[in-house]
């Protein structure tokens, strides 16, 4: 009987103990399990007075499996079933985590604990405290009590209160917060509250940025069922552009998936240039971002997926979301149901506009069936298709403010200076091919093909508008651009239906040769031989005027741009590889390819075709170059080139460089319905537009600045050479701080300044006291 009460009261300060510690015990509390209770006393006595057992003053200890009770005496009444431990009491299991205080007392029955100043360590958490006492419900309450991380005394920094309660359901809610760093307070919350399992936490983020002005984010994250789910709520108050409130939510299951952004804020210095016009939109104070993505995987081979992103105005990505922005310049919204099967995938998609100040092609809707290329039976051929049919409808955006009212009086031309108009008509298109692969011999093998495309429009129109046109009302429809270049043409409705049909036929050879040194090894990478792979290809293609003139049609991509097609392509592309652990690692891959067009290019009448070139050298993890060229080789300009590297390792010293170069031109198509052609600048279509001239360089670099990584520097910057300026520099300190890492670090965006300061919390990553630069 006596063990019994023994053990009852180790179970009281155990759970005491698992209730502090919290976020290091997720799981429901089991009463541990051993053969037998040892108990140890120093002078080895005890008295048995009546109903109450004591244990005389001495060192007492109680072992019982993981559990170990030490104490300079105890009492236990087994009637009441009260008792008390004074003396150096200390609770401690086999897991290190420990908890101590000198006079504890309580009773059993009513699960009533009682205890002065305390000390409890655990494997995440450390605390200490005035005092406590625990309620048969299951509370706990702490007096001027401190929470840290920090298993230094004193710890670097510590969240103090006047009095915090623990409820049984993991959650606890706190009176008069003040964060210590050291012994200095640095905040005050008057009132606080969360759980100690990891499920929620604490957000608060300070600083200062050019745009906002001093700034404070405070709000709550919870943390939902899974490692990377979590919803949050937050206040953002800043002392230039108002109060904002925001919402974040990432829910993701193994058939479900679920993302929610809101944001929003009456804003007191919206974006405005000079003239009173924001890229012809009037000023919105009224800001906010509703974004939402919902997924759900009906089999394994269909799914469902929903978007929306509904935004207030055109800056609002680029002012609050700089990263999406960046990512992604323009949002979507979309319904689609995606199915596929062995033979076939089959696609049903509705794309509404719902933000007016965005450029969109609407697809109310759209439904496609893919089939990729399959072999037919016994035969020696091989097919492919993909046939959709939907209601296209080009929106073109809207601006608030006509371009009159922004030009001046004396430069306003009516004629010129004009938005592109929308249109909209239904369209189905089906377009098939068959292959016939040859192996001329065992490394040659020649695939020529045949196919043809036909395609229906519900409208198309009498006038004519060429490439050029198209091109100038892309051109003419950037909102940075209030006056035209050149005028623009429209299309009209009096074409009536029309039936177009292509065909093309192509053919392309291909070879793959090798050869081995065997005794050549990279003792930099521990490679063993090296294998050199070329791969040589000629394809050519024919595709005949359409029966109709794409000018007339409709334009919604490049299935409508289809035009005579007589070119061939020379290409190569070469490999070397060498065998790493036992595996074949390519560690260099040099593609090339030159296009010689039969027909002269209409969009210039000039060049025969391009050269383009890609080579990438990536030897190890360490290291990474690449370099691409897009090459006019009538002209002999130079279109876009890109060159870069990257060097050193994530923690270690690192760093990257990459260069960019475009120059004002308008790409020529490279266009086969029944061939992939590579792609090296992202230009070989017949989605037309006039690119601008680009020279920039971007350089990052990460440098260790102790021996032992305890410290860093961050630097990332970027040069315009266009318009000989430092358009955007970074400038990033991080320190270790024992619990804590640190970051500090200044910027400037085009000319606007930020600030930035991080604390991560390093027992607990998701946790951190930050500004995002």
């Amino acid at each position: 009987m006596r063990h019994c009460h023994l053990f009852a009261c180790i179970v009281l300060l155990l759970l005491f103990a698992i209730g502090l510690q919290g976020q290091e015990q997720k799981q429901k509390v089991k009463l541990p399990e051993a053969d037998e209770l040892i108990i140890r006393s120093e002078n080895g006595e005890y008295d048995l007075n009546g109903d109450v057992i004591h244990l005389k003053k001495g060192h007492n200890q109680v072992v019982y499996g993981p559990i170990e009770l030490n104490a300079q005496e105890m009492w236990f009444n087994q009637q009441t079933s009260e008792f008390k431990a004074s003396g150096d009491v200390v609770v401690k299991l086999d897991d290190g985590t420990s908890w101590a205080s000198q006079n504890v007392n309580g009773n059993l029955n009513a699960k009533e604990l009682n205890f002065d100043a305390y000390g409890f360590d655990g494997k995440v958490w450390h605390s200490g405290g005035e005092g406590g006492h625990a309620l048969p419900n299951g509370e706990k309450h702490l007096d001027h009590a401190w929470l840290t991380t920090c298993d230094c005394y004193p710890p670097h920094y510590r969240v103090c209160a006047s009095d915090m309660t623990h409820y049984p359901d993991n959650t606890f809610s706190a009176k008069h917060l003040i964060i210590k760093l050291g012994v200095v307070p640095v905040f005050y919350f008057p009132y606080a509250w969360g759980t100690t399992d990891n499920s929620a936490g604490l957000i608060f983020k300070p600083g200062y940025s050019g745009k906002k002005g001093a700034y404070l984010r405070l709000g709550r994250i919870w943390q939902l069922q899974g490692d990377d789910n979590y919803t949050q709520f937050y206040t953002d108050l800043m002392s230039k552009r108002g109060v904002a409130l925001g919402h974040d939510t990432e829910w993701k299951s193994d058939r479900q998936q679920v993302s929610v952004n809101l944001y929003g804020l009456l804003d007191r210095d919206p974006p405005e240039t000079e003239r009173g016009y924001n890229r012809r939109f009037d000023e919105e104070h009224d800001r906010f971002r509703i974004a939402t993505y919902y997924r759900y995987d009906v089999s394994e081979t269909s799914a469902i997926r929903l978007n929306v992103d509904y935004m207030s105005d055109i800056d609002m990505l680029e002012d609050w979301f700089k990263h999406d922005y960046r990512q992604i310049l323009q949002t979507k919204s979309y319904l689609n149901w995606t199915t596929d099967g062995d033979f076939y995938n089959f696609t049903v998609n509705v794309r509404p506009r719902i933000n007016e100040f965005y450029t969109v092609v609407e697809t109310l809707p759209e439904v496609r069936l893919d089939i990729p290329r399959i072999s037919l039976g016994e035969l020696p051929l091989e097919y492919q298709s993909s046939t959709s049919f939907g209601y296209y409808s080009m929106k073109w955006r809207n601006f608030y403010r006509h371009r009159w009212e922004v030009i001046p009086d004396d430069e306003y031309d009516s004629e010129v200076h004009r938005d592109p108009a929308d249109y909209q008509a239904f369209r189905a298109d089906t377009v098939h091919f068959m292959y016939l692969p040859m192996a001329l011999d065992d490394y040659v093998k020649f695939i020529p093909r045949a196919g043809f495309r036909a395609t229906y429009y519900s409208k198309t129109s009498k006038a004519r508008i060429r490439r050029e046109d198209i091109a100038a009302m892309i051109d003419v429809d950037n909102p940075d651009h209030v006056y035209n270049s050149t005028p623009i043409r429209q299309y009209d409705n009096d074409g009536g239906d029309v039936l177009r049909t292509a065909f093309e036929i192509g053919g392309e050879l291909k070879n793959r040769m090798y050869s081995d040194w065997v005794d050549m090894n990279l003792d930099f990478i521990d490679g063993h031989g090296i294998r050199h792979v070329v791969e040589p290809y000629v394809n050519y293609t024919y595709a005949h005027d359409p029966s109709h003139d794409c000018d007339h049609l409709y334009f919604f991509d490049e299935i409508d741009r289809l035009e005579r097609q007589h070119f061939i392509r020379l290409g190569v592309d070469q490999l070397w590889q060498t065998r790493i652990d036992g595996r074949v690692n390519t560690i260099a891959r040099w593609q090339n390819y030159v296009d010689f067009h039969f027909d002269r290019g209409e969009e210039s009448g000039r060049h025969p075709g391009d050269y383009g070139s890609r080579l990438d050298i990536y030897p190890c993890e360490w290291l990474t170059f690449w370099s691409a060229i897009l090459h006019d080789i009538g002209e002999g300009d130079i279109q876009c080139g890109e060159t870069g590297f990257r060097y050193g390792k994530i923690h270690d010293f690192n760093l990257s460089c990459r260069y960019v170069y475009r120059n004002d031109h308008m790409s020529r198509s490279v266009y086969s319905m029944g061939s992939t052609l590579v792609d090296l600048t992202g230009e070989s279509s017949y989605y037309k537009k006039y690119f601008e001239t680009a020279d920039t360089i971007n350089v990052t670099f990460h440098v260790p600045l102790l021996d032992d990584e305890k410290m860093s520097f961050d630097v990332e910057a970027e040069y315009d050479f266009e318009k000989n300026t430092l358009s955007e520099h970074k400038y990033i300190i991080n320190k270790d701080l024992h619990c804590w890492t640190m970051s500090f670090g200044v910027g400037w965006d085009n000319g606007d300044f930020e600030a930035m300061i991080l604390f991560r919390l390093k027992a607990f990553p998701n946790v951190k006291v930050d500004l995002n630069i």
